[in-house]
């Protein structure tokens, strides 16, 4: 009896060290997601500003995709935040029971909210990006009468490209050494922001030293579909996270891994679900009927500790049937 008590301390040691675990994560990639802000910020500003200033759509343009990314970084601050406040006695301003309050099931539902707030960012982007669209197409039918690019608007892009090397540079830096996916997410996207700046100053150049007038007007619209198109894969992303979708290939791995186990038979039904960078399954495998509570319990045990160790599964909830081949006369009525 005392080696079990010891188990299930263990079994609640390890579930606790991977919580805080994550929390210390998300809190951690908060430090310089605010970073990405202030310098998102200051690119803004300067592109808008020199965008009215030297005339150019594509940099007004290439300043709202970086606007978007303001925003977006702010829903997700927001997001961690209310993510990892294990000490709040409400969940999205609604009391818990008391309870529940510091448990696994529910501190696992706080981490989807980090996906709840990235699917608000994806309307954000989608809205931003179809204001451009519209803006770029006006300004193209009616470039003969507009005001075109100067040298200002060339500074800004200059300006743009270089604060984004350095934001690039930094989440990409402290994404892979804290092994923090907010912050490889945030890298992805300010390398999309770095070729659109770049493309943006090429762009500019071609208008003003070349003088090709339509192309400042017809690369805004192609930001602008750039944005729409990232907005739709954080839709999609955050869609796929929150209705409980998990890659079936990792399914399919993790079914075969387990029905290589001894003791199980078959696996009838295994299903992942995400919490963030949390992952949980739920198995329903078939045993031989003749197993006692004590090997049940075992095989249950070792199944958990085995998919933990080779794919880094936080729970494992098991099922078990019998096996109906091994069993006279077995009926069951439901």
């Amino acid at each position: 009896m005392d080696n079990f008590y010891t188990h299930i301390m263990k079994e609640n040691r390890l579930q606790s060290e991977a919580t805080d675990k994550e929390i210390k994560r998300l809190k951690t990639s908060v430090k310089y997601l605010w970073i990405n802000i202030f310098i998102y910020l200051a690119i803004t500003g300067i592109e808008y500003f020199l965008s009215i200033v030297g005339h150019s759509q594509s940099l007004r343009a290439d300043a709202f995709n970086n606007l978007s990314g303001v925003i977006s970084t702010a829903l997700l601050i927001f997001g961690i935040y209310e993510a990892t406040n294990v000490d709040d006695d409400d969940f999205v301003g609604t009391p818990l029971p008391k309870y529940l309050r510091g448990k696994t099931d529910i501190q696992l539902s706080r981490f989807r909210l980090e996906a709840v707030f990235t699917l608000v960012t994806s309307f954000v982007i989608i809205v931003i990006s179809g204001q451009i669209i519209i803006q770029g197409t006006i300004s193209l039918f009616t470039s003969k009468s507009a005001i075109h690019p100067n040298t200002y608007s060339i500074i800004g892009a200059a300006i743009a490209s270089v604060m984004m090397i350095f934001v690039w540079m930094i989440n990409k830096s402290y994404g892979k050494k804290l092994s923090n996916s907010s912050l490889l997410a945030a890298a992805k996207d300010s390398l999309g922001d770095l070729v659109t700046s770049v493309g943006t100053l090429l762009t500019l150049l071609g208008t003003v030293f070349l003088k090709i007038q339509w192309l400042d007007d017809t690369v805004s619209i192609a930001i602008g579909l750039f944005i729409l198109w990232s907005g739709l894969q954080i839709f999609q992303e955050s869609t796929l996270s929150l209705t409980d979708y998990f890659d079936p290939k990792l399914e399919d791995k993790m079914s075969d891994f387990v029905s290589k186990i001894n003791g199980v038979k078959k696996v009838l039904k295994i299903k992942g679900k995400q919490n963030g960078n949390i992952t949980t399954v739920n198995i329903t495998i078939m045993v031989d009927p003749k197993m006692n509570a004590v090997d049940i319990y075992l095989l249950d045990e070792r199944i958990e500790e085995q998919l933990r160790v080779s794919f880094n599964i936080f729970d494992v909830h098991i099922q078990i049937v019998p096996d109906p081949s091994s069993v006279k006369n077995l009926s069951i009525k439901l």
